[in-house]
């Protein structure tokens, strides 16, 4: 299995791109920074990366991962870039995996984080990273240290400014811009976030978890704002109880965009965050008996966040016969060319007994 997945995702790398800039309307191409990449074997002959650092308790696997932390009490692991990003508007798409020897029914933890900020490669209780930082992160929280109306794991957004320090008792309680319940842990097929990010128009976390190709939403919004240069950062962390937290790969993009007008701006937004607009004042639903489920709600400006933004029941059956009727055809069309070329060598082959007799 383990073997399988790995090649699905060296195979997914050409389209990546393709499919990014059919999802991004208008955007004129999708340069991959091979600066802000990362990919097995992760290191060169000196053993060291040139656009990465790690540190802490990570451990590199040059033919799986890049374990941030063992599935030990008491750990923190870091993965930092070495340059700051530097493109206004950009895609980050993690893939990682967050597993351990406790069942679902017993305790484990902490988790992890992705962090955009001014600041870099500095341990601390922050899920591995210093607290007081200025930026952005976006925290894979798998324990809960308090009581929520919401389950876990939860994925987190918060922004902090250097001075105020995150609240990591309360699980980040009252620091939360966007938030979303999803069981990211043990996920039956790869698992990846993507950020996408396109400034001054909108900001999307999508989580990769349940089937293959299939995206949720995690929040979609126009109000999120990032340090200029900010670096990027993958830490994990575990306390008295602990999971394994890996790092498989990292791939970021700029998107490029013509120069636009206030009123190119404004179409595009409206394009882009058009459907969350519609889904303003919903209410937060947590999952059914405490097990992790999706948890939908609304930022300040009425933009939607969720982590169960699929399509629709009918869109789902209609694309399902369709691909299943899809299936049967081709089947159907190999058979048939198989079929044609056995009976066109039984034929050709009678004709030539007759010749002979």
């Amino acid at each position: 299995m383990r073997i399988l997945r790995r090649v699905l995702s060296l195979a997914s790398r050409p389209i990546l791109a393709q499919s990014a800039q059919s999802r991004l309307w208008r955007s004129e191409a999708i340069v991959n920074l091979r600066s802000h990449g990362l990919f097995a074997p992760y290191v060169e002959s000196d053993l060291q990366n040139k656009f990465w650092d790690f540190g802490g308790d990570a451990i590199v696997d040059t033919n799986k991962h890049i374990r941030l932390t063992q599935d030990r009490p008491s750990q923190n692991g870091y993965l930092w870039s070495r340059l700051p990003l530097q493109v206004p508007n950009f895609e980050i798409q993690v893939e990682f995996q967050i597993d351990g020897s406790a069942s679902s029914h017993h305790p484990y933890g902490d988790g992890m984080a992705l962090w955009l900020t001014e600041d870099r490669a500095e341990t601390g209780p922050v899920f591995g990273s210093k607290d007081y930082f200025t930026g952005v992160g976006i925290i894979f929280d798998t324990f809960a240290n308090a009581r929520h109306p919401y389950t876990f794991p939860r994925i987190i957004v918060t922004k902090l400014n250097g001075v105020e320090r995150y609240h990591i008792e309360r699980d980040g309680a009252g620091q939360e811009l966007y938030g979303c319940s999803i069981d990211i842990r043990r996920a039956p097929v790869a698992t990846r976030a993507r950020l996408t990010h396109v400034k001054d128009v909108f900001t999307e976390l999508a989580i990769h978890y349940k089937d293959w190709d299939q995206w949720e939403t995690c929040f979609k919004t126009g109000n999120l704002t990032f340090p200029e240069r900010p670096f990027i950062g993958l830490t994990a962390a575990t306390g008295d109880v602990s999971d394994a937290h890996d790092i498989i790969s990292v791939q970021t993009s700029s998107i490029v965009y013509k120069q636009r007008s206030r009123k190119e701006t404004e179409e595009l937004r409206a394009h882009f965050l058009g459907d969350s607009k519609k889904s303003k004042g919903r209410k937060s639903v947590s999952g059914w008996w405490g097990k992790s489920g999706n948890t939908a709600s609304t930022d300040s400006g009425g933009h939607a966040y969720n982590g169960n933004a699929g399509p629709g029941l009918f869109s789902k059956a209609f694309w399902g016969m369709f691909g299943f009727f899809w299936t049967l055809l081709k089947i159907a069309a190999v058979l048939g060319v198989v079929g044609a070329g056995v009976y066109a060598f039984y034929t050709r082959k009678k004709k030539y007994d007759a010749k002979r007799f």
